[in-house]
Formats: C-alpha cells, sequence, structure tokens
C-alpha cells in the first residue's frame, strides 16, 4: 500500500494539474506565434466563444478507477485594485475512494486585462493532503511575475510581453483556428520558471465521449518539461483531443506513464 499511495501522489498531481495544465499551455502558442495584437480582434467581445456562467466539467481516470473531477468556469468581471478584470477558476477534487490513498482539492483563480492581452494575477489553493497558498502577480511596468506561497516570496522572474498564467491562456486562444497549425511554440510562467513548449497537431479524429460524438483535432505536446511521473517514464505519453468547431472544446486528455493510463473527458458542459 505504501508503494502504491506513492506511486499515486506523483501520478495524479502530475496529470490532474500539470497534464490539464499543459493543456492550457497548449493554446498560449498561437498567441505567441503572431503578435499579440494581431489576435486582437479575435479575443472581441462579440467572437468569444464562452461568457460568465460557462462550466466544463471533466471526469479523470485512473485505469479503471474513477479518479476525481475538474471543473473549468467562467466568472463574472470582477476589479483586482481599480482595474476590471475577466476571472476564470478551475476547481479539483478526487473521489471518494483516492481520497484514501492521497487527497487533492485545489482551487486555482486566474485574473486577466477585458481584453484578454495579459494576465494580472493568479492564485492556486490547495487543502488536501498537501497545503498550498500560491499567488503570482503580474508586474508589467517591471517585467517580472511575482511569486509567493503563504506570503513567502520567491525571487521574480522576467516574463516577455503578452505572457499568461495557465488557466488564462485556455480563454485566450480556445477560438482560434487550430487547423492552420502544425507546430506549436510557445512561452509559459507559472512565477517560478518561463520555458518554451512545443506541442505537434498529428492529425484529425472523430470521437465519442460519454454519448457525445466529436470531430476533433489530436495534439501532442513534448513532456521535456514535466517533472514526477513524467521524467521518470520511459517513452511517456499527452495527447489531446480538441473539436473542430468554433468553441474549440478540449474533450479528452490521455497520459501514457509509468503508473498505467490516466484518462480526462468532458462530461457536461453549462
Amino acid at each position: 500500500m505504501n508503494k502504491m499511495k506513492l506511486k499515486w501522489k506523483r501520478a495524479l498531481p502530475n496529470f490532474v494539474i500539470t497534464g490539464f495544465f499543459f493543456l492550457m499551455l497548449l493554446f498560449l502558442s498561437f498567441l505567441c506565434g503572431s503578435s499579440v495584437k494581431a489576435s486582437d480582434k479575435e479575443a472581441s467581445e462579440n467572437q468569444l466563444p464562452f461568457s460568465p456562467g460557462e462550466q466544463l466539467v471533466y471526469q479523470i481516470r485512473w485505469d479503471t478507477i474513477d479518479a476525481g473531477v475538474a471543473s473549468f468556469n467562467v466568472q463574472p468581471v470582477i476589479k483586482v485594485g481599480e482595474r476590471p478584470c475577466r476571472h476564470f477558476s478551475l476547481k479539483v477534487e478526487t473521489s471518494p475512494l483516492v481520497d484514501v490513498l492521497y487527497q487533492i482539492r485545489d482551487q486555482l483563480d486566474s485574473y486577466t486585462d477585458l481584453d484578454l492581452n495579459r494576465s494580472v494575477c493568479y492564485s492556486k489553493k490547495e487543502t488536501g493532503s498537501e497545503q498550498r497558498d500560491i499567488l503570482v502577480q503580474f508586474d508589467w511596468e517591471q517585467g517580472v511575475a511575482r511569486y509567493s506561497n503563504f506570503n513567502a516570496p520567491r525571487e521574480p522572474i522576467t516574463i516577455p510581453p503578452g505572457t499568461f498564467d495557465p488557466l488564462a491562456a485556455f480563454y485566450k486562444i480556445r477560438g482560434m483556428d487550430l487547423g492552420n497549425k502544425k507546430e506549436i511554440n510557445f512561452p509559459i510562467t507559472d512565477g517560478k520558471k518561463c520555458f518554451m513548449g512545443r506541442a505537434t497537431v498529428v492529425g484529425q479524429e472523430t470521437i465519442t465521449c460519454f454519448n457525445t460524438t466529436y470531430d476533433t483535432y489530436v495534439i501532442e505536446p513534448e513532456v521535456i518539461h514535466f517533472g514526477g511521473v513524467f521524467e521518470k517514464s520511459d517513452k511517456p505519453m499527452l495527447r489531446f483531443w480538441i473539436t473542430r468547431d468554433e468553441r474549440r472544446l478540449p474533450v479528452r486528455i490521455q497520459s501514457k506513464v509509468i503508473v498505467g493510463s490516466i484518462i480526462g473527458e468532458l462530461v457536461s458542459i453549462r
């Protein structure tokens, strides 16, 4: 049981958090592949494929085990300081069965400018088996991201113009056309490091998730920057299926690593 618990402790956080995050990071590539100003029109209010009140819920499975759920939400516009900002949130919870091995209760919040040109603030609170209270503030006058955990700061890191946190990047790019992209390169930061990610659009596929059929793009990212279970696996694989319609919904995420197959599928859209 101790070995199984250790494997789970490494595997689920890396997939549910890092794996889901990489999906968001992936979308950021389109922003960075062209100029930010060139993509502003696609982010206009009339063309956004989401609005406050939208919720996307994913079921996570570890082989045949019901592992938990992840819920992405578009919140009402809110002021951060004196600036009105878009507000996005992500909630991740493990199932009661998995709680016995390793409990995850994570709440993530992202705030961007109204034009979706850059992140303003990002937070992550973990209240399960591990405890964290992370805050990342984007200081655009200085061109740095300032990270702290329980108010204990790290050294600021330099970030390029138009940088997003992972959650904000997911919403920035959802309406863009994946059909014109084959190889993807992008910068991203979580406040601790900023790196270039790479991914490839490997094809198209029609899939069925929970009795709903989708026409999708299939995308495979590199996992070279992933630690934990990805680093320890021989030939790890991470793959995403994203709808080819105007909503660009990620409907399936699959990972094959040393501890088995982990799959996240879209089960609810509100």
